[in-house]
């Protein structure tokens, strides 16, 4: 019959902390079953233990997210201002293999929206507002999204006008640096003029406007012609489009 260890055993075994050992059995890295209230290890499963999670494993734990208590603690870290734990979240979540694309669309962009609905029924005041945005756009500019490698091409990423904020170009930003592009920020309310010498002198081969306000056509088409003048393919990401649009997008607008 095979010799079974209790957890805190085979944790001794293995040299590691019994935390470590709850985390490898939830992420099936130590093979245990659960007996009663207790963990038992069989100890030839010891030595298939593993630091590292399988592929499979990681693509099981991103299936069964609990997507709306994920957005719950960070909705709350970003009313509170604290910084610190809003980025144990998402950088935790991104280093278990979430995409930056899948991040967006499953925890940041749902409790972005929560926030700003607390906003409009005087729930969270516009100053919470302000500064939760302002954390969610350093958290996306720190997270390592860059493929290693030659770059696809660089972009520049800018809203023209009609933006209340930079978050989503800094969300735009982050996507293009995932799917390994090089990219420059010029932020929002970039005129036109700007937009054009910059990606002229920088030999940019693609530019992105974020454009959340559909009533500043004017703005969005002049900066288009501007730049389209110094020979520069341009998207323009307006209401509506998701990430993966725009990615999809970008390779197909951007260099061979």
């Amino acid at each position: 019959m095979a010799e079974f260890l209790d957890l805190a055993e085979a944790a001794d075994e293995l040299g590691v902390h019994y935390q470590t050992a709850y985390r490898w059995v939830r992420e099936g890295r130590l093979t245990a079953e659960r007996v009663g209230r207790r963990w038992r290890v069989p100890r030839s499963a010891l030595a298939d233990a593993t630091a590292e999670p399988p592929a499979v494993r990681v693509r099981e734990i991103r299936a069964t997210r609990h997507w709306p208590r994920l957005q719950a603690s960070l909705q709350t870290a970003l009313i509170e201002g604290d910084e610190l734990r809003a980025r144990a979240v998402v950088g935790r979540l991104h280093r278990e293999g979430e995409t930056l694309r899948s991040l967006v669309t499953n925890l940041i962009a749902p409790t972005m929206a929560a926030v700003g609905q607390g906003w409009r029924e005087g729930q969270v005041t516009i100053a919470q507002e302000h500064r939760a945005t302002a954390i969610v756009e350093r958290l996306l500019a720190s997270l390592d999204t860059a493929r290693p490698g030659r770059p696809r091409g660089r972009a520049v990423v800018a809203s023209p006008s009609g933006d209340q904020h930079g978050l989503p170009v800094a969300m735009a930003a982050a996507a293009l640096r995932e799917d390994g592009w090089a990219v420059d920020i010029l932020g929002r309310d970039v005129p036109a003029e700007t937009l054009a010498e910059h990606a002229r002198t920088t030999g940019a081969d693609l530019a992105v406007l974020t454009v959340t306000n559909p009533e500043v056509g004017d703005a969005v088409d002049h900066a288009v012609d501007a730049l389209r003048a110094v020979s520069l393919a341009v998207l323009v990401g307006r209401p509506g489009a998701t990430l993966d649009d725009l990615v999809n997008d970008a390779r197909t607008a951007g260099p061979a």
